[in-house]
């Protein structure tokens, strides 16, 4: 059952981000350049220690993702916002020093804790992007994110702090995202 989970996340992931990809393609939807790039850093990270950590099925989803990142980072030299800010560079500083203690640690919990951290300093960019311009990001993609991550915690074959904490703080974080775009979205009406 926890294969098939698995497996169930990975399409989620998949067509879950096929709205994302056409709108960024489009150029509707403005990936950040930064947050882009770190959630690709995130996704095989996190994919990494969940799998040596036992996940198994619970981890493929964030294999995929790394994927689907790195395709949505590339894109954004294209289509994607590029205005940096002061608050993005400072985001980028310390989430690339919450790599590099990473790196350091070696030690599975203390390195999934500054995997955390730094997709928190990674959605920094993008929370604020979105403040200003909701309509510039596929909200369906972050609803199905909610419940992609909800089934990432079922298919977990091993549940240990290594493995729950990074599904359950995306599942907070996209629960806390999708409530600023809708929120964002009845204040800022769509561009035309």
């Amino acid at each position: 059952m926890k294969q098939i989970l698995g497996i169930i996340t990975v399409i989620m992931a998949l067509v879950g981000y096929v709205p994302y990809l056409r709108d960024t393609f489009k150029g509707k939807t403005k990936p950040h350049v930064i947050s882009w790039f770190l959630w690709t850093l995130v996704s095989f990270l996190a994919f990494g220690l969940q799998w040596s950590k036992g996940a198994g099925a619970g981890s493929y989803a964030n294999f995929t993702m790394g994927l689907i990142c790195l395709v949505l980072f590339i894109k954004s030299f294209q289509n994607g916002t590029k205005n940096i800010k002061v608050t993005d560079i400072i985001s980028f500083v310390l989430a690339i020093i919450a790599i590099i203690l990473w790196l350091i640690v070696h030690q599975p919990v203390w390195s999934i804790i500054l995997v955390v951290i730094i997709d928190i300093l990674s959605f920094i960019p993008t929370f604020i992007k979105s403040w200003e311009k909701p309509w510039q990001e596929t909200l369906f993609t972050w609803l199905l994110s909610i419940a992609r991550q909800g089934l990432i915690m079922l298919s977990l074959q091993s549940v240990n702090i290594v493995t729950i904490l990074f599904p359950l703080y995306a599942f907070i974080a996209n629960i806390s995202f999708c409530t600023l775009l809708i929120t964002r979205r009845r204040v800022i009406k769509a561009d035309k």
